[in-house]
């Protein structure tokens, strides 16, 4: 609890780079907008990798406008690792997705996903979407808000006896569009996702709560 604790007080104090934290973990952290919005999606963060009791995680929130980041955040076990720029895997629906074959970073995942959005067919768009409304992303499906995404859970390549989960996709509320992308290393299942670890019960609630934040009053959101 009190390094629990700890790590809450640094995520809302701290505004630097690859700063070390509690329980020799460390925090990355970029923030391009309202700094209520960055210091509750970093609590956010904390919170569900608590819950899941997960490794380490991570988000980058984009403007599709602007192609700006607008917020992004990792916190991790290891010492000045950003998964954002350090990590790189290959989830495989995000793979086939953009048409990669190689191992990429989730900030590079993200950029291609930008690309990709911009040219979108309509038949992509409603594959995107029907993964929100009735696929393994239902829990990021938030009334009033088009949700686009997919999810991916796929084995570490250095540890078979675990997963990454994945989230991506984009978003639009008020003519603004915004691309996301959430990680989770190491979730574990727990007795609310009926012990599964997959990224449909974990990643997509935390992209969930990242939109919720930035774009909505948190108690006002509703799940279809």
């Amino acid at each position: 609890m009190k390094k629990a604790v700890l790590l809450m007080i640094s995520l809302i104090l701290t505004g630097c780079t690859h700063q070390n934290i509690s329980g020799n973990k460390s925090f990355a952290e970029n923030c391009n907008t309202a700094s209520s919005i960055c210091k509750r999606n970093y609590s956010v963060l904390v919170e569900e990798i608590e819950k899941f009791n997960a490794a380490g995680g991570a988000f980058i929130l984009v403007n599709l406008k602007n192609n700006e980041v607008l917020n992004s955040a990792s916190i991790s076990i290891l010492e000045n690792f950003d998964y954002n720029q350090d990590y790189s895997y290959t989830p495989n629906n995000v793979k086939k997705l953009l048409k990669k074959e190689r191992l990429a970073t989730p900030q590079q995942f993200i950029q291609d996903y930008v690309t990709f959005i911009k040219s979108a067919t309509k038949e992509d768009l409603k594959k995107l979407r029907d993964n929100v409304t009735n696929g393994t992303a239902r829990r990021i499906n938030i009334e009033g808000i088009n949700v686009y995404g997919l999810t991916a859970t796929d084995y570490k390549l250095d540890n078979p006896d675990e997963v990454i989960t994945t989230f991506l996709g984009h978003f639009s509320y008020q003519n603004q569009e915004y691309a996301l992308i959430t990680l989770l290393d190491s979730p574990k299942g727990i007795k609310s996702t009926f012990g599964f670890n997959s990224s449909g019960w974990n990643a997509t609630e935390l992209a969930r709560k990242i939109v919720e934040s930035a774009v909505l009053n948190t108690n006002l959101a509703k799940r279809k």
